[in-house]
């Protein structure tokens, strides 16, 4: 991999992981393309990984930080709990509990932990066909068509109300998850997907907004995790050097893009992403059988 090779794909990376776009489909693309065949790419990747991460924790950190805090006094609130059920057996009192979903946020963070189970089991058991589908351009052009699809059929169908986490129900995060997990495959979008899935379920926009990149966190740290393990790195300094090259682009470029997509993404203009998925994915048809 070059300089420029490093920078072009930190640049790809950045841009598309946040629009309804598949940034994994359009890595797929360049690499073919290119004939880039790295010997390092599961350094690569994770390094992406965490390019991308840090612009979504940062932008959201203030929702983020209200969310662990949330989770930290749900789990003192548990333990609270169990001690005063245990002193009501034994003193015959009836003190009450605790009331552990109490606030919006709450609820918010139980959601999202709902949503990243189906996300990992999905992901963990589709990974080998992830890897398969991702030595040629045919797979990544199937998952380009069917976002397209998945975002016109959103932009006409959805009804979007006033939900917020209060009103969600546990079984609409979880759908959300199932969504999520499915984009793992090249093409298919994760943040189209999840965002489709909210705006489908009712969420308003700037919850189901919010709710698409903050569930990302958890799905791109998991994706790390399952990239990380058994790997081995020997690589040289170089490759890494050109490796931490594109996590800077990549991090850099995704936070002007999330700035751009959260614009766009409150007027839920979809069908224009829908358009752009519908043209990447016939190219990439077009060269995958002119080879």
């Amino acid at each position: 991999m070059s300089v420029w090779q490093a920078i072009l794909l930190g640049l790809v990376q950045g841009i598309t992981e946040f629009l309804p776009v598949s940034s994994s489909g359009h890595l797929v693309f360049l690499k073919q393309v290119m004939g880039l065949n790295m010997e390092n790419d599961v350094l690569f990747q994770v390094l992406l990984h965490v390019g991308t991460l840090f612009p979504v924790i940062f932008i959201f950190r203030s929702d983020i930080k209200r969310l662990v805090w949330e989770l930290i006094h749900i789990v003192q609130d548990i333990i609270d709990n169990i001690k005063i059920w245990i002193q009501n057996r034994r003193s015959q009192d009836e003190k009450r509990y605790h009331k552990l979903l109490s606030t919006n946020y709450r609820r918010f963070a139980v959601l999202i932990l709902i949503t990243t189970v189906p996300t990992g089991i999905i992901g963990y058991l589709i990974q080998g066909l992830v890897t398969e589908a991702s030595g040629n351009l045919l797979a990544p052009a199937i998952g380009f068509f069917i976002t397209a699809i998945l975002l016109l059929v959103t932009e006409c169908a959805a009804n979007e109300t006033e939900k917020s986490p209060r009103d969600t129900k546990y079984s609409e995060a979880a759908i959300i998850g199932v969504f999520q997990g499915l984009s793992v495959f090249p093409g298919i979008s994760r943040s189209g997907s999840t965002l489709s899935a909210c705006f489908l379920c009712g969420f308003s926009r700037k919850y189901a907004i919010k709710y698409s990149y903050i569930i990302s966190i958890p799905a791109i740290v998991g994706a790390m995790i399952v990239e990380l393990k058994g790997a081995k790195f020997s690589a040289a300094p170089a490759d890494v050097a050109l490796c931490l090259l594109s996590m800077v682009v990549a991090g850099i470029v995704g936070y002007f893009s999330i700035r751009f997509a959260l614009s766009i993404l409150r007027q839920k203009k979809l069908r224009y992403f829908s358009a752009y998925c519908i043209v990447i994915g016939i190219v990439a048809v077009i060269i995958h059988f002119a080879r």
